[in-house]
């Protein structure tokens, strides 16, 4: 009874200490589901997440991973499993999409407490409300009324963002698992996030987290992934007869990529058939008949896909060699500020129209930029600060390699609203320090008169 009773009162503290966060995240839950109800619970675009619901259909079925309704390796495991799961106990009607569309509204409701998390290890709880607030906004009420990989996806990074910041500050244990697990989660959605762990290595490095203890962790989290990738290769390999650790479906973006900022070349300035079209013919030579025909459906969705990476290495090398200047600056600048200022919001809902988004986001990225000197100035917190400026920053030019799209980019906006809860914090420390030196030199003033 005594223990029932500690476990109640616990359970009460929590509340009343999570109170504020715990008022957003049902507001942000119910505000989901309302428009769920409002747009229909099939509402949908017609495009990749059509594409994942029927994927998961099929894995519940078959148990095979598929996209696009051929067997498949474009795509990581995650959303054909839960959607699959999901599909074993509701079906494949109307009572699917309606519990995909309430668990995808949880999820996108409990990513504001992980940035509300985070924003508390450096600033006081008003702060670290206003930095959930802008979950509230149509484009991410839009999102996650999408069965698209963006809304698990950045309920994973808002986590594993977090557990790093915390195993800096606590250096526990418990933060390193709670990253290794937020981690693979992550991976299983969206393969871009493979490099995460060289950013906090850099980050924990930095605030001296002890080394052999580091290297230790960095071990485990490699045997970790080979738990998935060592299968998942085996399977892709007796499929596809190559290497494949996560997935094959680069090589379409990286193409759309080059038809991106100003100066690449155009199409009738090249030639595709002696530097494409027979060097995929000669590379994948084992995958045609005799007749001249790819043996399986499968295998020609993965040739056509290899076949737009060779073209866009093509076109990129060309692009390089007659005007380097204009490719640098649409990848290193055009590209990415694209993506920055980006909103993903396709279909606007109940008239509420981008544009006051865009100002919004923009407004966004000044408090971030702020944040850089004032962290400086304030020496306080700099390593955390540039782990969170550098890994957004990272992962934006590592998107403007490929196309360069605002769907990408929304997911990391957690780094953003993080980043902006601290830097109002910092913004009224340094205006407190301002007006004391002023006051401060104000008196002395006085006194010498």
């Amino acid at each position: 009874m005594k223990q029932r009773n500690k476990a109640a009162n616990k359970c009460i503290d929590l509340i009343r200490e999570y109170k504020w966060i715990i008022l957003v995240c049902i507001a942000l839950f119910l505000e989901r589901v309302c428009a769920a109800y409002f747009l229909g619970f099939s509402y949908n675009i017609n495009s990749d997440d059509l594409s994942y619901v029927k994927s998961g259909i099929e894995f519940a079925n078959t148990g095979r991973i598929t996209m696009h309704g051929v067997l498949s390796a474009q795509i990581m495991p995650g959303m054909p499993v839960l959607i699959g799961f999901f599909s074993l106990f509701c079906g494949e009607g109307e009572a699917l999409w309606i519990v995909l569309k309430i668990v995808w509204a949880l999820m996108g409701a409990i990513t504001a407490f992980y940035i509300y998390k985070s924003v508390l290890i450096f600033a006081p709880k008003i702060f670290a409300v206003i930095s959930a607030l802008p979950l509230f906004l149509i484009n991410y009420v839009w999102m996650d009324n999408l069965i698209l990989t963006e809304t698990p996806f950045m309920l994973f990074l808002s986590m594993l963002i977090y557990a790093t910041l915390m195993m800096g500050k606590k250096q526990e244990n418990k933060y390193f698992w709670l990253c290794v697990v937020t981690y693979m989660l992550a991976l299983m959605f969206k393969a871009n996030i493979a490099i995460y762990p060289l950013f906090a290595m850099a980050y924990l490095l930095a605030v001296k987290y002890g080394l052999v203890r580091l290297i230790k962790q960095g071990l485990i989290l490699g045997l970790v992934i080979l738990c998935f990738v060592v299968p998942w290769s085996i399977r892709n390999y007796i499929y596809y007869d190559a290497f494949i650790p996560l997935t094959w479906g680069s090589g379409n973006p990286l193409l759309l990529g080059t038809y991106q900022g100003t100066g690449y070349p155009l199409d009738e300035e090249l030639d595709y058939k002696t530097n494409v079209e027979n060097v995929v013919k000669e590379e994948y030579k084992q995958y045609y008949d005799s007749d001249g025909k790819i043996k399986e459906d499968y295998l020609e969705k993965y040739v056509s896909l290899e076949a737009d990476g060779i073209k866009a290495r093509y076109r990129m090398a060309e692009w390089f060699e007659r005007n380097p200047g204009s490719m640098i600056y649409s990848y290193l600048i055009s590209k990415p500020l694209d993506m920055i200022n980006g909103v993903f919001y396709w279909n606007e809902i109940f008239d509420i129209h981008v544009g006051g988004l865009v100002v919004l986001k923009k407004i966004n990225c000044i408090l971030c930029i702020l944040l850089i000197p004032l962290s400086l100035l304030l020496k306080k917190d700099r390593a955390e600060v540039l782990y969170l400026a550098g890994t957004y920053a990272g992962n934006i030019i590592l998107y403007a390699v490929y196309f360069a799209l605002n769907r990408y980019s929304e997911t990391l906006m957690p780094f953003r609203y993080i980043g902006m809860g601290i830097s109002l914090y910092f913004s009224m420390l340094f205006a407190e320090r301002v007006y004391k030196s002023i006051k401060k030199s104000g008196v002395k003033g006085k006194l010498d008169e």
